[in-house]
């Protein structure tokens, strides 16, 4: 089990490396760093990504369930389960933004980095993602004829479909923030020259 772990965050975080190199590319900026420190880099942002959704997806799935157990057990009151309940989406937006953000804040090579809990890409790619994820799911449940045309690879098919879509997202969202970096380096030149 823990080679099946460390090859599965080996294989992840050469997704992440391909992230970085895409954010360089929005980011207009060369990779200077050795090529170790780039995949030390992405191996330790796949690691802390991986926590956090995994712990987002607990939140969703079975956290109802944990709140009303802890509610029976601890003896808490209707409003402090019903408040833990309604958090628990929110809460897990939060950690897929931050997400994003640490994908954004350490992947691409810039020299000046500033670090902000939540950016204006992090936040559009979420929620480009949270909207894509559900129309695809609406789509499937509908118009799902992956089945008919792949046969029992359908599956695979529309596995790859979604990794694309939350791919895009990604970079869409690497690609706002790079924007905002370029209009605030222009805007901080030109207070210079003033």
């Amino acid at each position: 089990m823990t080679v099946g772990i460390l090859v599965g965050l080996w294989l992840a975080s050469g997704g992440v490396t391909a992230i970085i190199s895409s954010l360089n590319t929005a980011f207009r900026v060369q990779e200077t760093r050795s090529w170790f420190k780039v995949r030390a880099i992405a191996v330790g942002v796949t690691l802390v990504i991986s926590i956090l959704v995994l712990t987002a997806l607990g939140l969703v799935l079975v956290g109802s369930d944990l709140v009303d157990w802890l509610g029976r057990e601890l003896q808490l009151t209707s409003a402090l389960i019903y408040v833990s309940k309604a958090a628990q989406w929110p809460t897990a937006v939060l950690f897929v933004i931050f997400s994003y953000t640490l994908i954004y804040t350490f992947g691409p090579n810039v020299r000046f980095k500033r670090w902000n809990w939540v950016t204006p890409g992090a936040v559009f790619a979420a929620l480009l993602w949270l909207i894509a994820s559900l129309g695809f799911r609406i789509y499937l449940r509908f118009v799902n004829n992956y089945t008919v045309i792949f046969g029992s690879l359908g599956a695979a098919a529309i596995l790859l479909v979604w990794l694309y879509v939350s791919g895009l997202a990604v970079l869409i969202g690497g690609e706002i923030n790079a924007s905002i970096e370029r209009a605030a380096e222009r805007e901080e030149d030109s207070e210079v020259e003033l």
